[in-house]
């Protein structure tokens, strides 16, 4: 039989290889088509340069995992020998020798149609041995045996072999599971409604990299919540639906809604209803069967919006007090029952009294049980350290102190990840008087016996999991009173010398730092923390920068409301001042409740790009098949009965911001930044969408944005309408004020009479305030500068520069306003083949009548002109734009005129020397001394498509001057760098995002006094 296999590839660069590499090692070579799924990582090319056997298909955006596999089944059933089986693999897996043999020899039986493998985790733990759906609400659950009696219901399409007489049969994956899940279990029950055989194969075996940074997210969770609701409504009758389904899904509702999680139900909630017509009418079922089922989504739908607006508006966590029982008051051996049911153990087999272990074994060994103890030297057992001191009283910060460390490391299980961790210590810790702590929570696979034998290693043995903030305050009092303290996860790894000394020297360098943090990056290289935030429509914490492609950012010293106590430096006198973490936590949360009990005591929490950490994440609860949910839900619930009023009485303003958000226009860009920034500073951010309703944009899918769409809209407070002149009448505001920007030199007169309907206006540049000045507009003037991310835009974010040639860049839309054909004309112009330079143009075009490759091609069509690169209509992510500068040498935009200029900023942040027209609102921030200001021959009438412009003028920039400054720039290149390094330096102290709001607060602070 012949066998095809199809890799879904999306940004799975650093794995791709490895695969692909498994994949030739097999005794008989599959055909293997790699489907490109919208990639921007270097996947494609590796596939490219390395496998050329390999069919590559490229799709320029990701299909969803059913469509692009779909894609490479259609590709393959299309070669000249299509195959009998074709095989679904995903990208992040290396399969064994033998695999395919084993794989394949499952189809000698002509009833099976389906066969699935035995997947391990890089540990060598069993992740998937065939799924089951559990009952009533199928959620799946991995079979981690292959003797596990649980039946098999569906094989995961990690590694699916599928027969295609069985899918010419039951067709291919269905793509309405987009983006990803449950689209498996939909194929496989539908094989088995056909009377095909799924099988597991236990000899097919591989390693697969599965990530946990969508396992903990909201929008993970809304994704599987949706998907299983269509799975639900393709394969349930209408009876089980009735009778047993929504029973269930209102139980499941109402235990949600009660812990303030609910939203991601909702939103499945309303995609379900979208899907039922469709599905319905496949399934045969009448218009008055679609109607009922309807009814009782819009039901659970409706309940969930109530519950959710209940729990923001009257604080439904107060009803939660009298089930979270504070640690100090809770009876004898509650809460140890309580978090046993949280960890797997049942109650009745927790031991009633813990029985001291020998203490002989080795001098620096704790074992404990619970009862306070000392070791041979005398240390203390740590439970009189106080969990939330009594008196914040804060000792007196003695500078540039350089005190020993303090590593206080948990363990339960998870041996080998503790002997990696500690090895990497070892190996590259330098430069600091350092101590371990190690706190063993009831490992039973030998960590304690090995631990024992580390010399180094001062162990404290429980008999039982404590859980992790227990266990760490027995750390913290075991550390010499003289330590600073570093909380370390078991499941990190060292990666930089430096790492130490670096965060305990941003500790002890500054009065306020008492806490400091580091990056997280996930071992494929991904960035997985550069800080926390708790978004409050959910409360369910948000990793900044989690999921980037770590390339340099997020550089220098932030302050932030959180770091994860995966790596956390504490100084001493935190410790004197609060005590050690709150022990009702069991695991989660009780880190960020400890940085915010530090910033109430005055201290500040930071994080720093100086150190980096690689943190396996959530590798303790993997191995220990610990309840995940219930662990973070016990967390969650405690957090909130602490926590929800400070977050309710944090903010000093409000304010409703009314514009766009989520599109890739300059207003959405600049709105996404202001309105982050605001909501760090304390102002009470009510989003509304310009044009139409909430829901008339798509989500950011960034928790800190989205959470402000959800507030209550409240006309009481001032309103900014942040858009073109002519939406100011939108502004319903108690204090109405306008923010525009125009980049030609007169108003429209309709926007002059809006302006000066409002209370004041906002405008970001002095050009543009002298603009609606001699326009007409009468009301005050405000200056609100734009500014641009210094965590994403810095001149050492990481660069991949495509050639070692000369390259000038230019970012802008084709429009007449950016002057593209100038920018053209003067570079063939000035340039030739044989001059070692490329112009790279990243274009957007919205005209689709308009053909932007034809257009360049009549500019720059000549035998000897100069090289062009066209990027069109490509979106690149925002915290990859940074790099996006970094790779050329020069910047250079003749615009005609600008409201603001946010590419010339970003690229003068990133450190290009810039070339730019020397008329407009950019003259704020750009001059000879910071770059090549480009000379205007004369202001000409302003031309456009757009009718804001008529009757106006702009900047005709002088070609001629812009030839000579491109060869000007290009043949002093050292003058050029050293003239973009100053205008880093300036515009990195002058024009942050965190320099334009501190004008904005400083406006609501005056129209809130007067």
């Amino acid at each position: 039989m012949k066998a095809s296999v199809v890799i879904p590839l999306l940004q799975g660069g650093l794995y791709i290889r490895d695969c692909l590499q498994s994949l030739q090692q097999q005794s008989e070579q599959p055909a293997i088509i790699v489907v490109n799924n919208g990639s921007s990582d270097d996947g494609p090319d590796i596939v490219r340069r390395e496998f050329p056997d390999v069919t590559l298909l490229d799709f320029a955006r990701p299909l969803g995992f059913a469509g692009a596999v779909n894609a490479g089944i259609q590709a393959a059933l299309t070669t000249v020998e299509p195959p009998d089986v074709v095989i679904a693999l995903n990208q992040d897996t290396v399969v064994d020798p033998g695999w395919l043999a084993a794989i394949m020899s499952a189809f000698v039986d002509p009833a099976v149609g389906l066969a699935g493998c035995l997947a391990r985790f890089p540990d060598g733990q069993i992740q998937h041995a065939g799924g089951t759906l559990i009952e009533p609400l199928w959620y799946g659950r991995n079979r981690h045996s292959i003797d596990d009696p649980a039946p098999i219901h569906y094989l995961a399409a990690l590694a699916l072999g599928m027969r295609v007489t069985m899918l010419d049969q039951i067709g291919l994956f269905d793509e309405g599971f987009f983006p990803a899940y449950y689209e498996d279990v939909d194929l496989c029950l539908r094989a088995l409604a056909q009377g095909w055989r799924i099988e597991l194969v236990p000899a097919a075996t591989l390693i697969h990299h599965e990530g946990a940074l969508q396992q903990t997210s909201p929008r993970h969770t809304y994704m599987l919540e949706r998907q299983r609701w269509r799975l639900l409504l393709k394969h349930r009758s209408i009876a089980e639906l009735h009778e047993i389904v929504f029973p269930a899904e209102h139980a499941l509702l109402q235990e949600r809604a009660a812990a303030g999680i609910s939203d991601s139900l909702r939103a499945a909630y309303l995609q379900a209803i979208l899907a039922l017509p469709e599905i319905g009418r496949q399934r045969g079922w009448t218009a008055e069967e679609i109607s009922v089922i309807r009814g009782r989504l819009i039901e659970l739908r409706s309940e969930a919006i109530a519950r959710e607006r209940t729990s923001r508006i009257t604080g439904l966590q107060q009803a939660l007090h009298s089930h979270v029982l504070p640690y100090a008051s809770a009876p004898a051996g509650t809460d140890e029952r309580v978090m046993a049911e949280i960890v797997g153990l049942s109650p009745a087999t927790l031991p009633d009294g813990a029985e001291a272990p020998s203490r002989g074994e080795h001098p620096a060994t704790i074992a404990t049980d619970n009862k306070q103890g000392t070791d041979d030297t005398g240390v203390s057992a740590v439970t009189d350290l106080p969990q939330q001191s009594t008196n914040p009283r804060r000792p007196p910060f003695q500078p540039g102190t350089r005190p020993p460390v303090a590593i206080v490391i948990l363990t339960w299980n998870g041996l080998a990840l503790t002997q990696r961790c500690l090895t990497s210590l070892r190996a590259n810790t330098r430069d600091v008087a350092y101590r371990f702590i190690v706190v063993d929570n009831g490992s039973t696979d030998g960590t304690v016996e090995w631990l024992r034998d580390q010399p180094d290693v001062t162990l404290i043995a429980n008999s039982e999991n404590r859980g992790f903030a227990a266990g760490v305050n027995q750390g913290i009092a075991a550390a010499p009173p003289d330590h600073d303290v570093l909380l370390l996860n078991n499941d990190t790894e060292i990666i930089e010398e430096a790492w130490l000394a670096h965060l305990r020297d941003v500790a002890n360098n500054h009065p306020d730092y008492g806490i400091v943090g580091c990056l997280l990056l996930f071992p494929n290289g991904l960035l997985q923390h550069a800080g926390t935030y708790m978004p409050q429509h959910n409360f369910w914490g948000y990793q900044i920068g989690g999921g980037e492609p770590f390339i340099g950012q997020y550089p220098g010293i932030r302050e932030v409301e959180g770091v994860t106590g995966a790596c956390m430096y504490i100084r001493r006198d935190v410790i004197a001042t609060i005590g050690g973490l709150d022990e009702t936590y069991f695991s989660y949360y009780e880190d960020t409740d400890y940085c915010l009990r530090a910033m109430q005591a005055g201290f500040k929490v930071v994080c720093t790009g100086g150190a980096r950490v690689v943190h396996h994440e959530n590798s303790s609860t993997k191995l220990n098949n610990a309840d995940w949910w219930r662990m973070f839900s016990h967390g969650q619930r405690v957090f909130l009965s602490k926590w929800r009023d400070y977050y309710r009485q944090r903010y000093r303003y409000g304010l409703v911001w009314h514009s766009l958000i989520a599109h890739a226009t300059g207003y959405a860009t600049s709105s996404r930044e202001f309105v982050r920034e605001l909501d760090r500073r304390g102002v009470d951010i009510r989003l509304a969408c310009i044009f139409g309703t909430d829901y008339t944009e798509p989500p950011t899918r960034d928790p800190r944005l989205d959470q402000l769409r959800q507030r209550p809209k409240d006309t009481s407070l001032p309103q900014v309408v942040y858009s073109q002149g002519d939406a100011f009448i939108k502004n319903s505001g108690r204090y109405r004020i306008g923010f525009t920007m125009l980049e030609s030199d007169a108003l429209p007169a309709d926007w002059v009479h809006q302006a000066n309907q409002m209370d004041e206006v906002w405008v970001p540049s002095h050009f543009t305030r002298d603009v609606f000045v001699q326009s007409g507009v009468r009301r005050p003037i405000h200056i609100i500068p734009l500014g641009f991310n210094p965590n994403y835009f810095h001149p050492g974010i990481q660069g991949h520069k495509p050639t070692d040639s000369f390259v000038f860049l230019s970012v802008f839309e084709w429009i007449e306003r950016k002057a593209p054909e100038t920018l053209l004309r003067a570079y063939v112009s000035e340039f030739k083949r044989s001059d070692d330079v490329v112009l790279v143009l990243k274009i957007f075009n919205h005209d689709p009548r308009f053909d932007v490759h034809q257009r360049i091609h009549e500019i720059v069509n000549r035998p000897d002109a100069p090289r062009v690169v066209v990027i069109l209509n490509q979106e690149i992510a925002e915290h990859q734009m940074g790099s996006f500068y970094r790779s050329a040498d020069c910047f250079v935009l003749p615009t005609r005129g600008e409201g603001w200029g946010m590419p010339i900023l970003e690229a003068m942040a990133c450190g290009l020397p810039v070339i730019a027209t020397d008329w407009g609102a950019q003259r704020d921030f750009f001059n000879d001394r910071l770059g090549y200001p480009l000379r205007v021959r004369q202001l000409i009438p302003a031309v456009a498509r757009s009718p804001y412009y008529a009757g106006s003028r702009w900047a005709d920039p002088d070609i001629d001057h812009l030839r000579y400054l491109m060869r000007y720039v290009y043949e002093h290149p050292a003058e050029a760098r050293e003239k973009g390094a100053q205008a880093a330096v300036e515009v990195q102290q002058c024009w942050t995002w965190e320099k334009a709001v501190d004008r904005i607060i400083e406006r609501l602070a005056d129209i809130t006094h007067s």
